[in-house]
């Protein structure tokens, strides 16, 4: 999935500096999930624990973190329905359109029926089919949640690959783009199996951290002024299914209650301070970039003053160079690693 700040190619970089400094960990946080790639990642070594403000987030971890095996869907037998991402994904539009219009709400909302291009007739409506069955199975008692959980993030996954936008679904784009075109399918998700007590929660992570301990925290948090969910408000309406009154021109939900501190200036440092303070944590791990809102002398003073001084390190990433608009001449932009070493309370 296309997502701000996405850290998969960092994987094997925070891999090493686990091994380098915490070698014995058995424990894995992943406080600020996204798209769970790191969780997922982490799974096949240690327990995880991970987390997000975003519910189209929490269901993607759900699915594929807490869930330890793939779902059987065995509820669905009754139907003849083995395979459901199979069922759906090889539905005619024909049978599609025996769903009520008011049910239809990213046909209605996301694409040329309600008067915007994030998504195809076609497509919007093959993703409301999906949400729309998922429920009613799930209201049935014919998934578990498990299997719910699964089937959501497998319709969630799958959107990006037909969304008509540049990159976030704060805009869409006027004309058609190529990906546009392509039908929309739930994206089959793999399920890693690591046999442990495995949790993912969907809350405010600095409140979260009051309550869990363990080996190892991975703090990804935003770095700059742009809100998640404004930039993700179609993929948080598809997990939530919700109906929500939208506005403006890019039918923005909303959001007022999922802010984050971490996007604004004279809120970010408290908020990271609190963050490093409360975590219960052998080994803190923070993933920031050189053009975030806090300095790096912040975040140092900060990490030294609530963990042990003389384990503070930072491992740079060189990943790429861009202009300066006041100096006009080329700046390296650096990923961080920086860790610290906690001694628990």
């Amino acid at each position: 999935m296309r997502f701000i700040g996405c850290k998969t190619l960092l994987l094997d970089k925070i891999k090493e500096v686990i091994d380098e400094n915490a070698p014995e960990a058995k424990t894995f946080c992943d406080i600020f999930s996204g798209t769970s790639v790191v969780s997922r990642y982490f799974k096949q070594w240690y327990e995880i624990t991970s987390n997000d403000i975003l519910y189209f987030s929490f269901v993607l971890q759900r699915a594929t973190v807490e869930n330890d095996t793939l779902p059987s869907f065995s509820g669905l037998d009754q139907l003849g329905i083995d395979d459901p991402v199979q069922y759906f994904n090889e539905m005619k539009p024909a049978e599609m359109e025996t769903l009520e219009q008011e049910k239809r709400f990213f046909q209605n909302t996301y694409a040329p029926t309600g008067g915007r291009m994030y998504i195809n007739d076609e497509n919007a409506l093959r993703i409301d089919y999906a949400r729309n069955t998922v429920e009613d199975w799930h209201n049935s008692s014919l998934i578990t949640d498990d299997e719910y959980f699964y089937l959501v993030a497998c319709i969630v996954e799958g959107i990006p690959f037909v969304s008509n936008i540049s990159g976030t679904y704060g805009a869409f784009h006027k004309q058609w783009e190529k990906r546009s075109y392509k039908k929309f399918e739930l994206f089959r998700l793999d399920v890693l199996t690591n046999n442990k007590n495995n949790k993912c929660y969907n809350e405010d992570g600095v409140e979260l951290l009051k309550r869990l301990e363990g080996d190892v925290l991975y703090i990804d948090p935003p770095y700059n002024g742009r809100q998640y969910l404004p930039n993700y408000h179609v993929l948080e309406t598809a997990a939530k299914y919700d109906f929500p009154e939208v506005r403006g021109v890019t039918a923005q939900r909303p959001y007022e209650n999922n802010k984050s501190d971490f996007c604004l200036k004279g809120k970010v440092i408290e908020a990271f301070s609190n963050l490093i303070e409360n975590a219960q944590y052998g080994h803190i791990i923070l993933s920031y970039s050189t053009d975030g809102l806090m300095s790096v002398e912040d975040i140092e003073a900060i990490m030294k003053k609530y963990g042990i001084a003389d384990t503070f390190r930072i491992y740079e990433i060189p990943y790429r160079r861009y202009k300066s608009r006041t100096q006009g001449k080329k700046d390296e932009l650096k990923e961080l690693l920086v860790y610290v070493r906690k001694n628990k309370k």
